[in-house]
């Protein structure tokens, strides 16, 4: 299978209709087709690996040298035919079998460890775990062949995502279990090109001089493998091509193709082939990259090196507006967003929506997968940073609210003693609790930036809206158990220093509100 050539990518049109395409019939709508609206796929992880695959491969052969080039293609999107040209210029590379088969070895013959296709899926219980009988809620043997299809997916998800799997085995580009955040559009072309930067931003930090096929795309040569302690076998921007982060192949794969002489299902899409995946082989010391910034994830910057973000337990919500839509800086950390996202909200300027997804990794083990979008607001020009420092307002006042709560609902069902327990939860339900209404109230700030003292009314409702929300929080949770367990006394006095914590000074001052306002809800 050819991925630039065959229709393998699963999709969703406006009308209703789902089947597989060809990357470069994501314009179809331009000849009066019903629109490619988004990736269609059996899994949320492919999803958002397959939208990446589509991005890496405009990013690849369609960079465009200017603004003004962007722009002609943002207000005409490419014909399909003219995609069809495009990528067929890489279209050799993309063979998922043969000799350089797309993101595996070229020396498979060096690949010893022979595993059940399975554990290509990054979620799969590990050997130990098999071995200790201890895969509870992940089951083995849930998955025993993939059509091609989606072996590609899965492979290219693991490639991309990849954690640490023990001794030599490398983690993907931007760490085990990236966050990413792409820009969202109203189809899927318009997705994948709001992703797509200019010529100047892409090669940024690079040697221009690496332009080789092998400094793209990686398989088409003997694996560089990182046997040597470090710095030595260590892969940064100067030894490859900026393109090699879409494709980077940080695992020394090979997939074993059968050839069935009955018609096999696939274990996660169900369709019917003749050509399987059951198996494949693999090796520890692939590609061991460090020093990249992913243009399409948010990094935190500790000392002048970039480190990508990775989720945290508990989701994505606004509590990372900060980091994700607007840096922020504590100490001498700063927090910035992906390259796309900087780049949509300082050049393109307009509404748009930022899609948030990843794996949550305890080093080998898939704990969750997030996914989740929020909007992203245009501010009229010279009103970015006054915008931003409103934002930010609303989210540190969450943030200590969030805390406050915790605290005294841990003293309503645990008294003052020095018992522990996880009370994460508690903020985990305020968060989501007050997430609407923070999207409405950073929508008026940015409505009102324009109008003199128009904030004010909008972080006193906010004030307002936190405090009634962490009541009720409250409230569930302290009369949510058996009330014979809970002292009712003891909920009184933690809810009453709740209360006065919510109209006390900290929250006025968080808020930049004057404390003479003292208008109580």
């Amino acid at each position: 299978m050819n991925l630039i050539s065959d229709p393998w990518i699963p999709v969703r049109r406006a009308n209703g209709w789902k089947g597989l395409v060809e990357p470069w019939r994501i314009t179809d709508f331009v000849q009066g087709e019903s629109p490619i609206l988004a990736v269609a796929s059996p899994r949320p992880d492919f999803d958002g690996a397959l939208t990446q695959f589509l991005i890496g491969l405009l990013q690849t052969t369609c960079t465009p040298k200017t603004s003004d080039a962007w722009w002609d293609w943002r207000q005409t999107p490419p014909t399909p035919e003219v995609l069809k040209e495009r990528f067929a210029a890489v279209a050799p590379t993309f063979e998922l079998e043969g000799k350089h088969a797309f993101m595996q070895d070229a020396a498979p013959a060096d690949l010893t460890n022979e595993l059940e296709i399975d554990a290509l899926l990054i979620e799969t219980p590990g050997e130990q775990t098999q071995e200790q009988n201890k895969d509870h809620f992940v089951k083995r043997g849930q998955v025993e062949s993939l059509c091609p299809s989606c072996a590609a997916a899965a492979l290219f998800v693991l490639q991309t995502n990849a954690p640490s799997g023990g001794k030599g085995y490398r983690t993907s580009l931007r760490g085990g279990g990236p966050l990413t955040t792409l820009v969202i559009g109203a189809t899927l072309w318009e997705t994948c090109w709001f992703n797509v930067l200019e010529e100047t931003q892409y090669f940024a930090g690079f040697d221009s001089e690496r332009c080789g096929e092998t400094d793209r795309f990686p398989w088409r040569a003997k694996t560089c493998t990182s046997e040597a302690k470090p710095p030595a076998g260590i892969t940064t921007t100067a030894d490859v091509h900026p393109d090699q982060q879409f494709w980077a192949t940080p695992r020394r794969i090979r997939l074993t193709f059968e050839n069935g002489e009955v018609l096999a299902s696939c274990d996660l899409c169900n369709a019917k082939t003749s050509r399987v995946v059951t198996r494949f082989v693999t090796r520890n010391y692939g590609v061991n990259y460090n020093g990249f910034e992913h243009p399409l994830s948010p990094h935190y910057f500790k000392d002048g090196e970039a480190n990508p973000v990775h989720p945290q337990p508990g989701g994505i919500g606004y509590r990372h507006w900060l980091g994700l839509v607007e840096s922020s800086k504590e100490g001498n950390e700063e927090r910035r967003p992906s390259k796309v996202v900087q780049r949509f909200r300082s050049a393109i300027r307009e509404d748009g929506r930022l899609w948030a997804f990843g794996f949550d990794m305890d080093n080998m083990k898939a704990r969750c997968w997030y996914d989740a979008t929020m909007p992203l607001l245009s501010v009229p020009d010279g009103q970015d940073g006054v915008f931003k420092a409103l934002a930010e307002r609303l989210v540190v006042a969450a943030n200590w609210v969030a805390g406050v709560l915790r605290g005294r609902v841990k003293d309503a069902l645990l008294g003052k003693s020095e018992a522990r327990g996880d009370l994460s939860f508690v903020g985990t339900y305020f968060w989501s609790a007050t997430e609407p209404m923070f999207y409405e109230h950073a929508r008026r700030l940015r409505d009102g930036l324009v109008t003199p003292q128009a904030e004010t009314p909008v972080l006193e409702s906010w004030r307002s809206e936190l405090r009634h929300s962490a009541l009720d929080v409250f409230d569930y949770y302290s009369q949510a158990g058996d009330f014979d367990a809970i002292d009712p006394r003891a909920v009184a006095i933690a809810r009453n220093e709740l209360g006065k914590a919510l109209t006390g000074r900290k929250l006025r001052d968080l808020l930049g509100l004057p404390q003479s306002a003292r208008n109580t809800p």
